[in-house]
């Protein structure tokens, strides 16, 4: 039985052996495959880096605006009308130039009846302290 068998085995062998030609279709079919995966592999690489592309030009466009808004703050910084503002911004004036001050109603009108009881109170724990001290 097992002789049997072996004999078989070598018949269907002999019988199913490749031919050069089978290897050579084999071999295509791998390469062809092989072609296949590295040109989508590829055709991927190109659409992520397109849309890579797209956002960089988008930032590139954002941030040539705010190139833009900056230097003409720059520019306008380094006028004389920009740089007498900031000398108004900081209390200053210039020589000759008159200065007019407005004062709010709350101030012209004095401490309102809650401020005047603080400063009551203030002044009498003051004075009471002073006592206190004295005696001691």
């Amino acid at each position: 039985m097992i002789r049997e068998l072996r004999i078989r085995w070598i018949l269907f062998r002999r019988a199913h052996s490749p031919e050069p030609w089978h290897l050579l279709v084999l071999g295509a079919a791998v390469l062809a495959c092989w072609i296949a995966v590295a040109a989508y592999s590829s055709y991927r690489s190109d659409q992520a880096l397109r849309q890579q592309l797209g956002q960089l030009q988008a930032q590139t466009s954002a941030l040539s605006g705010q190139v833009k808004a900056q230097r003409q703050e720059v520019t306008y910084a380094s006028t004389p009308a920009w740089q007498a503002e900031l000398a108004r911004a900081n209390g200053l004036g210039a020589p000759g130039e008159q200065t007019y001050v407005i004062e709010s109603p709350a101030q012209v009108a004095g401490p309102g009846p809650v401020e005047q009881a603080v400063t009551e109170v203030g002044s009498a724990v003051t004075t009471i302290s002073q006592g206190v001290l004295a005696l001691s």
